[in-house]
């Protein structure tokens, strides 16, 4: 089976990392850190400066290879319903994280979610079928299909908010669909595995004895 591109080579956890907890991997800078965790040869269970919540954040994505699902490359669109996907009983300030209804981005994705017992709502826009990162060369993520999906599932009754979390692939979107929805659009990580610690942990809580 040949596998889908998850893009795990394009997690950056140095901005996530301080010098003082870099330092409690036995006094190492953060550079050797991010290496070394990449590795393997460090773990963030060794680093007692490092709280519970962002240790099993950096853990998902160490070990994002482990965690993700592993999904065969698509060599035709596998599309889903688009849909607004309720995950842990979200409330009006939960977060909005944006996706195509590709079948392989979302078992990717909701495989991610169920690592943790943040709420969230996930809008699975109409993409036909691409996946993000085809979604982009095939122009199938749009405004106008983003701003209907708003639309259909009234999105803007649901929250309190007028943030969208997008996927990092389609960043060179965020004017434009922040232009024609009227909504705040902030980037996200390009691999889902990056997600729980660029939402930190007030919005990525493990489950109970994790």
């Amino acid at each position: 089976m040949l596998k889908a591109n998850l893009y795990v080579d394009r997690i950056d956890l140095a901005p996530y990392l301080t010098p003082e907890e870099c330092r409690g991997w036995g006094g190492l800078e953060c550079p050797e850190v991010v290496a070394r965790l990449k590795d393997g040869s460090l773990k963030p269970e060794d680093c007692p400066a490092l709280s519970p919540a962002k240790r099993y954040a950096l853990s998902l994505a160490a070990r994002a290879l482990e965690i993700l699902p592993v999904v065969q490359s698509l060599e035709f669109p596998r599309p889903t319903p688009s849909d607004l996907f309720e995950i842990n009983d979200p409330g009006a300030d939960a977060p909005v994280l944006v996706t195509g209804n590709s079948e392989f981005t979302l078992a990717v994705i909701t495989g991610l979610l169920a690592l943790t017992v943040s709420p969230f709502f996930l809008l699975v826009i109409d993409t036909r079928g691409d996946t993000v990162d085809m979604s982009m060369i095939y122009r199938s993520f749009t405004p106008q299909r983003l701003d209907q999906s708003l639309e259909t599932h009234r999105l803007a009754q649901r929250v309190g908010h007028r943030q969208l979390i997008i996927p990092g692939v389609v960043a060179p979107l965020k004017d434009e669909l922040a232009a024609y929805t009227g909504w705040d659009i902030r980037v996200g990580p390009i691999c889902a595995a990056e997600l729980p610690l660029f939402l930190g942990e007030a919005r990525w809580q493990p489950p109970p004895g994790a």
